[in-house]
């Protein structure tokens, strides 16, 4: 698609603004931009939820969070990840447990809390609205 801005003749032929102004200005008006964003994003149901925990470096009888292991379930087949502990408490802020639909924004690590899967539909979900 060519972009087209229509001009007349005496809009730039006219004594109030120079000739090469009104031409930008209608340049600009032609160039349209279009932005397209793709996302790398996991998503399906949760099958295993575990945390890896190590010693605190800092010492002390206290246990970090070294990593989180989800694994996820789709109609393609099942994928184990292995997440960073900062996405620990956005899982626990979701509420996320076993046989939820879960989606996972790979860049920003965003989790949000998709539904239930059909296969845990009869176990009661408390935490839904």
């Amino acid at each position: 698609k060519v972009p087209f801005c229509p001009m007349v003749g005496s809009e730039v032929f006219s004594s109030e603004v120079k000739k090469t102004e009104i031409l930008m200005e209608n340049f600009r008006r032609a160039i349209g931009l279009r932005i397209r964003e793709s996302k790398e994003v996991y998503e399906g149901e949760v099958i295993e939820l575990n945390v890896e925990e190590t010693e605190d470096p800092l010492g002390g009888y206290g246990r970090t969070i070294s990593h989180v292991i989800i694994g996820l379930k789709t109609t393609k087949g099942t994928k184990t990840l292995r997440l960073d502990p900062t996405i620990h408490d956005s899982l626990q802020k979701e509420g996320v447990s076993m046989g939820d639909v879960i989606y996972i924004e790979a860049n920003s690590g965003a989790v949000k809390r998709v539904g239930r899967s059909d296969s845990y539909a009869t176990e009661f979900d408390l935490e839904a609205e």
